[in-house]
């Protein structure tokens, strides 16, 4: 009674004040509202997944940062119980501000003559993330106004979910996603209990302490704080025991850098913050290897692989090694040579024009000025047409061009996905002058020989001619594959497009700069490089 007695005064002029505090806070939440434009400020990164779930690449945020939402459904609770005992376990009792942590923490720091303990919260550590201040006294005060704000303006479980996502650990590292994957190659969801200690014991001092270099000091605050999780109730003595005798085993590991060309297509291709591909990495890693294996004269190199039923890109490279080499030659337009022959033969057999035992005319042609030739310079006379499809002679597709009308080739392109956009062709269309990206030429050949015939085609007519590109001139070894073969004028492409019961695949071989190359021949160069393709992907 007597302490009562003494400190009446306080008492009461706490009572008078008190009611006034929430009408206070009001006031000041509307004359400083939280910064929630700040909060949601920090850019997340995205993350391109392969067919099977692989992370392909987590491409830095446009603020130079790495972060990644948590999966806080996922999560496991040792992450968070971790997290309380290390940093504030009173989270979810105090309003932001834990003025018991805080006296304690003065006490602390006075005993030892230096700082030891801060006592600030997960709520103020928040509002310091947001808005960074110097470590004064302002600004700790700042920070406990901005912590009570925020605890007003979001619930805990938000206000939670928001530190895991950005706390800061080290270099361009923001959060416990990302630091799992930084430190354990793992995400958060598959945290142990140690490794989600040793995660949490990085915060105070994350390069200080970073596995690489301070691994002793690491050693020894994970254990402090797999203690406070046992003093806390949510370690057994058993769990601390075979927790604490575990080796540290972080270490900063990189980001996957995996399909670079293909990631890249992915995240152009789409806005999401997480690109589901369907690329098969198998496939990819196969076709990396034969790339990077084949010696050519040439300095540029792409193939493209899809998926046969459904046009799904499985795998897509545009240079030897995409590491060192961002240009995507798969997806720069060239000159695709003779490999659209197979869709102008289809398409004079659907109009009538010819059958596939018709005898076409391998004879001099002119028009006017244009003396179309062919690539050995010699003319066959009467050509058996599937068999000058194979041969890929030139006078009889200029022959069939003319017959079945370039309007409606070119409509048979758009049709298969060329996108000419209603552009005029000429007569030397049928020898390859259009310029078209390795990939869109893969996906005209999957729409070609996909499960349904494309609308202007019927089997009748595009059957006879995938069976001839497989049966009249096998790739050897492969008598499964139709392909057709295509060189650009001046020997500046060489081209192989091939289709087999599962896959299309198309390869590009040529100087970046457009400069011709004697070897590049596309039924030589190109069908080398298509055959070791399909062996690899066997």
């Amino acid at each position: 009674m007597k302490w009562l007695r003494r400190r009446w005064r306080a008492l009461l002029l706490v009572a008078a004040v008190w009611p006034g505090v929430p009408l206070a806070e009001r006031l000041l939440d509307r004359l400083w509202p939280v910064p929630r434009a700040a909060l949601a400020g920090f850019a997340v990164a995205r993350e391109v997944l392969a067919a099977d779930g692989t992370v392909l690449r987590v491409a830095t945020a446009p603020g130079g940062e790495r972060i990644l939402p948590v999966d806080m459904d996922r999560l496991p609770p040792q992450v968070v119980h971790a997290l309380l005992a290390s940093e504030d376990r009173r989270f979810f009792a105090h309003g932001g501000v834990d003025f018991a942590a805080l006296a304690r923490a003065a006490v602390q720091n006075l005993a030892r003559g230096r700082v030891v303990s801060g006592g600030s919260t997960l709520t103020m550590q928040l509002a310091r993330i947001v808005e960074p201040r110097p470590r004064t006294l302002l600004g700790k005060a700042r920070e406990m106004l901005r912590a009570r704000q925020w605890e007003r303006a979001m619930g805990k479980e938000e206000i939670l979910r928001a530190y895991l996502d950005l706390a800061p650990f080290g270099a361009n590292v923001r959060g416990i996603e990302a630091a799992a994957r930084v430190h354990y190659g793992k995400p958060a969801r598959a945290l142990a209990v140690d490794e989600a200690a040793t995660l949490v014991a990085l915060l105070p001092a994350p390069s200080r302490r970073a596995a690489q270099r301070g691994r002793a000091e690491l050693h020894a605050a994970r254990d402090r704080v797999l203690e406070r999780m046992a003093a806390c109730g949510w370690l057994t003595p058993e769990a601390l025991g075979r927790a604490q005798a575990r080796p540290v085993q972080a270490r900063r590991r990189p980001f996957p850098f995996l399909a670079p060309h293909a990631a890249d297509a992915a995240l152009r291709g789409s806005g999401a913050r997480v690109v589901e591909s369907s690329l098969d990495l198998d496939v990819q890693l196969a076709v990396e290897r034969v790339v990077a294996g084949h010696a050519t004269g040439v300095d540029g190199c792409a193939v493209v692989v899809l998926r046969r039923s459904d046009a799904a890109l499985l795998a897509m490279t545009g240079a030897r090694d995409a590491r060192t080499l961002p240009l995507n030659a798969a997806l720069r337009p060239r000159c695709v040579g003779s490999t659209l022959k197979p869709f102008l033969y289809a398409l004079a057999l659907e109009q009538g024009v010819i059958g596939p035992d018709t005898l076409l005319d391998d004879t001099p042609l002119e028009f006017g000025q244009y003396r179309p030739a062919n690539f050995d310079e010699t003319f066959a006379g009467r050509v058996p047409a599937l068999r000058a499809l194979v041969e890929s002679r030139n006078v009889p597709a200029v022959r069939l061009l003319r017959a079945v009308g370039p309007r409606s080739f070119a409509g048979l392109l758009d049709e298969l996905g060329a996108g000419l956009d209603g552009a005029e062709l000429n007569l030397d269309a049928a020898l390859g002058t259009l310029a078209l990206r390795p990939l869109t030429l893969a996906r005209m050949y999957a729409a070609f020989a996909g499960p349904v015939p494309p609308a202007s085609l019927s089997e009748r007519s595009r059957g006879p001619v995938l069976a001839a590109l497989r049966e009249l001139a096998p790739l050897p070894g492969l008598p499964e594959v139709a392909w057709k073969s295509g060189t650009s004028s001046g020997r500046k492409d060489a081209w192989c497009a091939g289709v087999d019961r599962a896959r299309v695949v198309v390869v590009w071989l040529g100087n970046l700069d457009g400069r011709g190359a004697a070897e590049l021949v596309g039924a030589r160069a190109g069908a080398d490089l298509l055959a070791a393709v399909f062996h690899a992907l066997r």
